[in-house]
């Protein structure tokens, strides 16, 4: 263990410095989180709604919980059923069907639902889907055109 005493102390090091790296990032993100709020509120005064302006270098990361398109699918599939629905109804819907208490894990039941409104905004985005108020009570429906329904009869 004595001739590994270096590599140890280097180790040491380089974790403390990716760790305080991560909390400085945390702070970063923290801080331009709540200017984005600030932000979003004077556009709105201005008549603009902020979910409309694209993100420049938007990383989705993908979770453990869905597979590709999973959530997306989800929406649809509720949407088809309901008419009209919350971001909340789907991840509830989605960590029951996992086996999960949407209850009791609120932390992954609040990452569900920012997940959701991820694909909800951009199925808004391809023109599928329609948002229906502001805030927490906002609710999404499908948007059916001629060419939609052609296409989904064949």
């Amino acid at each position: 263990m004595t001739e590994n005493t270096y590599a140890i102390a280097d180790l040491k090091d380089k974790r403390a410095s990716a760790a305080g790296r991560i909390v400085d990032l945390r702070r970063e993100i923290d801080k331009l989180q709540a200017d984005l709020v600030h932000i979003d509120a004077v556009l709105r005064l201005y008549g603009l709604e902020p979910a409309e302006i694209p993100n420049k270098g938007r990383m989705p990361i993908r979770g453990t919980y869905f597979g590709r398109n999973e959530l997306s699918r989800r929406c649809r599939d509720e949407l088809r059923e309901k008419g009209s629905i919350r971001a909340d109804d789907v991840a509830v819907r989605a960590m029951l069907d996992k086996g999960m208490d949407p209850e009791k894990d609120r932390k992954t039941r609040a990452d569900f639902i920012k997940r959701v409104l991820v694909s909800l905004h951009d199925l808004r985005k391809a023109g599928t889907v329609e948002k229906i108020g502001h805030g927490r009570g906002v609710k999404w429906k499908a948007i059916f055109t001629a060419q939609h329904d052609a296409d989904s009869t064949h």
